[in-house]
């Protein structure tokens, strides 16, 4: 997996609990503000790692696909 890629899950892992976080903080303080944020940071980490997983799907399809081996260790296609 490449470093973008480790960096998106990342950024994906780190938003959901941030968004659960304002949720409790907006529900708290009464803020409108605080819970709509923090419902875009549940749905955003979610959709990043929902994304994250389709691409590699993607790519070992397209490996398959055109008749190679997918080498989920070095993340590359293999034509033997």
């Amino acid at each position: 997996m490449g470093m973008v890629q480790q960096i998106l899950n990342l950024a994906g892992v780190l938003l959901i609990p941030s968004g659960v976080l304002l949720m409790i903080l907006g529900r708290l303080r009464w803020s409108r503000k605080a819970i709509l944020s923090g419902v875009a940071f549940l749905v955003l980490g979610a959709l990043l790692l929902v994304w994250m997983h389709f691409v590699l799907l993607w790519q070992v399809d397209a490996c398959l696909d055109s008749g190679g081996q997918y080498n989920y260790e070095e993340s590359v296609c293999d034509f033997e």
